[in-house]
């Protein structure tokens, strides 16, 4: 589904896709399939899955919203998909956290002002002069040559000299053809980026720990040219694994404030904000992050629990609910949908969803009672007669066990 041509006319301009040869588009094709792979494939020996999606209109295209869950953990996406004719197609891949497009790091492969308008007559000349050249020196040799040789041996050598000079007439005109018929020179293969180096040398420092060299390693990526969001992005991720979250803050706060932001900044320092207990703060910068980078599951989850925290109850039962529509395992988020319902006094639709759970295991009714997220529907005749309940005593075998809300 991948939209190549859409692509390419996009990054080079519509007037310079169509004007250059098949030759030339397939080679350029050839790198962004390549890219896109290098980006989204699963490492060798293992697959991948779709672990949610959502979709929504953006204009004359649909942005679709997929996590893909890969062994080592999961990514969330922005795909671009736009008709062509009477199809679809894939016209970008966003890594929506970093912000990343992929057919903008397609282009950028080719280098600046890498495919450009030529001097067709020039290079031309400058293509068959050597060729020129070297038939001539054929020519120059058998003259002098066949002199000396018998005839026998002039049609031995005629034959020997025709060869190469064939050859380098064939090379020529073949060469000059191209030239002439290509108003635009394309690279014959991609460069790599000349920051790409470093960028894998701070990745790796990071899962090594090593944040300071990792801290340099992104600033001579950014010198070189690389994107600066992702960069203080990924910087800031590694800080708040390490709890270094002042030095977190800081760098995530830097990669919202670039040209080009990085949206899952926004996310992170909500994240933050929760686990401070500044809920105001939390929900708006939640709220920024989905706005921009789509929904997800687990930044919907955290922003009702924000919301339920700022008394929001009917906003945090509206986003748990989308959250849990989301996932294709509906089992998930279900004891933080009832925590949800509670914060909003709703204590039928608390019970409701409780029961859900029963058929995979007994619920825990004293633990429930316990549990200050269920105050406000503490004396609530609906709640107090479901904790008075006897629970079930059997379970239903191979019903997946839930993990605690945050």
């Amino acid at each position: 589904m991948l939209a190549t041509e859409a692509i390419g006319a996009r990054l080079l301009s519509d007037e310079v896709w169509r004007r250059l040869s098949d030759r030339q588009r397939l080679r350029f094709e050839s790198i962004v399939r390549s890219r896109f792979m290098d980006a989204l494939a699963p490492p060798p020996g293992s697959g991948a899955e779709i672990a949610w999606s959502s979709a929504r209109p953006d204009g004359d295209t649909v942005a679709l919203f997929l996590g893909l869950r890969y062994r080592t953990g999961l990514l969330k996406t922005r795909w671009t998909i736009a008709r062509r004719g009477s199809a679809w197609g894939v016209t970008d891949v966003t890594l929506s956290d970093p912000g990343i497009s992929l057919a903008a790091e397609a282009g950028r492969a080719w280098g600046e002002g890498a495919v450009h308008r030529r001097d067709r007559a020039r290079e031309a000349r400058t293509a068959a002069f050597p060729r020129a050249l070297g038939i001539a020196a054929i020519a120059i040799i058998v003259l002098f040559v066949s002199r000396r040789l018998e005839p026998t041996g002039r049609k031995v050598l005629l034959l020997a000299a025709a060869a190469p000079a064939i050859l380098f007439a064939v090379d020529g005109t073949l060469t000059v053809r191209r030239i002439l018929s290509e108003p635009y020179r394309v690279p014959e293969v991609a460069t790599p980026s000349p920051w790409a180096a470093s960028e894998r040398q701070a990745l790796a420092a990071q899962r090594e720990g090593r944040l300071e060299d990792a801290r340099r390693l992104w600033a001579a990526a950014v010198s070189a040219g690389a994107p600066p969001a992702p960069a203080d992005y990924q910087l800031g991720l590694a800080f708040k694994a390490a709890g270094r979250t002042a030095e977190a803050r800081e760098a995530f706060a830097r990669a919202l404030s670039r040209a080009a932001a990085a949206p899952g900044a926004s996310k992170e320092l909500g994240l933050i904000a929760l686990e401070q207990g500044v809920s105001g703060e939390a929900r708006d910068l939640l709220r920024r992050y989905i706005e921009v980078a789509g929904p997800d599951p687990d930044t919907l989850s955290a922003l009702a629990v924000a919301e339920a925290n700022t008394g929001e109850g009917a906003a945090a039962v509206a986003s748990v609910e989308q959250a849990r529509a989301l996932l294709a395992e509906r089992w998930n988020g279900i004891r933080l949908q009832a925590q949800i319902y509670a914060r909003a006094g709703d204590a039928a639709s608390t019970v409701e969803t409780l029961r859900e759970l029963e058929p995979g295991a007994p619920i825990d009714r004293e633990s429930l009672r316990a549990d200050p997220a269920y105050l406000p529907i503490a004396t609530d005749p609906a709640w107090v007669a479901f904790l008075a309940e006897t629970p079930a005593p059997t379970a239903t075998p191979g019903r997946p066990s839930l993990p605690s809300p945050p």
